[in-house]
């Protein structure tokens, strides 16, 4: 069993903890440590074995850094280096940069360093990427991503960063990680379409908005002889469309993605304890290339002038 930390116990943190606390009732964990520096977020942590202000005498086997986002990179360093394996919620870092140094880190402390992409755990994702290599929807034309939530923007968030990155990096899985060609952007921190292109004039086109007047979370994926879409929160269920007529496959697998990436996590810091092969999803090159993606199309949102 593995004792796991949560850094950082907001929004996200908590359903970190929310999802841990069943895999304990499982057995996969022994106990769970929240680290946090507000008192109203460890007295809320109920679901906690322990609850800590700091990293002072922590035993964890896989610590989540769930904090924001401009700590992420040096506070993954200083896990790794204290001989913690870590789950970073995304992004590793706020440039490639960055995320580079942890993962250097990783490689010199010999630990384990994931990222927390999770729509590459949904579990349709996997059987969507099984449809497109298989021929069963042709020659793939276009991608489409829709996220968009009622959710406000937190500050100083970026929506691109935040939920733009999930797309893009759906994307490039379901392209078999094939590297983009260009990047266009439209839009603000708030709302933004982008679109990523390619090779061969294939173009996935990344819609995501914070304040959205209805929630609306949706992949389509559209070939030269069907298409699919699936819904990202249902985790069992893919609707196949060709000559105009749906079809509906079910799948046994309704976990959610969080559930998928920590149970894939755990499993991959067991072996490392066993001495046995493990292979962290998405690997490093997938993780950084996020990064560096995300980092571009920042880069091409417009520029706003203070008043």
């Amino acid at each position: 069993m593995a004792k796991v930390a949560i850094m950082g116990c907001g929004r996200w943190g908590s359903n970190h903890l929310k999802t841990l606390a069943k895999l304990r009732e499982e057995g996969l964990v022994e106990n769970i440590t929240v680290i946090d520096p507000s008192l109203e977020a460890r007295q809320k942590a109920t679901l906690a074995d322990i609850t800590k202000a700091d990293l002072e005498g922590l035993d964890a086997d896989l610590v989540i850094i769930a904090t924001p986002p401009k700590h992420h990179s040096q506070q993954a360093k200083d896990l790794i280096s204290k001989g913690f394996h870590v789950l970073v919620e995304k992004p590793l870092g706020c440039s490639e940069i960055e995320a580079a140094e942890v993962v250097s880190y990783s490689q010199e402390y010999g630990k384990i360093v994931s990222v927390g992409l999770l729509l590459r755990f949904h579990p349709i994702a996997p059987l969507a990427k099984h449809y497109i290599d298989s021929g069963l929807l042709g020659r793939v034309e276009s991608i489409r991503f829709v996220r968009r939530t009622k959710r406000p923007q937190p500050a100083n968030g970026n929506v691109i960063e935040s939920l733009g990155v999930h797309g893009i990096d759906l994307a490039c899985y379901l392209m078999s990680e094939t590297e983009p060609t260009c990047i266009n952007v439209q839009g603000d921190r708030m709302e933004a379409e982008i679109a990523v292109e390619f090779p061969h004039g294939i173009e996935a086109l990344i819609d995501v908005c914070w304040g959205a007047s209805k929630e609306r979370r949706f992949v389509e994926v559209n070939g030269s002889i069907s298409s699919l879409k699936f819904y990202l929160d249902v985790h069992n269920e893919v609707v196949l469309v060709k000559n105009g007529k749906e079809e509906k496959k079910l799948i046994e697998n309704n976990m959610s993605p969080l559930e998928c990436e920590l149970r894939h996590v755990i499993s991959c810091v067991k072996a490392h304890q066993e001495g046995a092969n493990w292979s962290v999803i998405p690997d490093q090159g997938a993780a950084l290339r996020g990064v560096r993606l995300t980092e571009i199309a920042m880069q091409k949102l417009p520029m706003s002038w203070p008043h």
